[in-house]
């Protein structure tokens, strides 16, 4: 029997919400969730802003 795969989403460019900078990694935050850091101007929140590319 075969598994039908969904198609991988494809991911948009994310962006810093205060420079609008593109270095951006993934931060653990243990109990206040999801936390990103801005390698330019050293942002680290939840608030992410995410550019669709086609």
């Amino acid at each position: 029997m075969r598994k039908h795969r969904r198609p991988k989403e494809k991911r948009g460019k994310l962006k810093c919400p205060y420079c609008g900078g593109t270095h951006i990694y993934y931060e653990n935050a243990m109990i206040t969730g999801h936390k990103y850091h801005c390698k330019d101007c050293d942002y680290i929140g939840a608030l992410i802003l995410e550019e669709k590319g086609e």
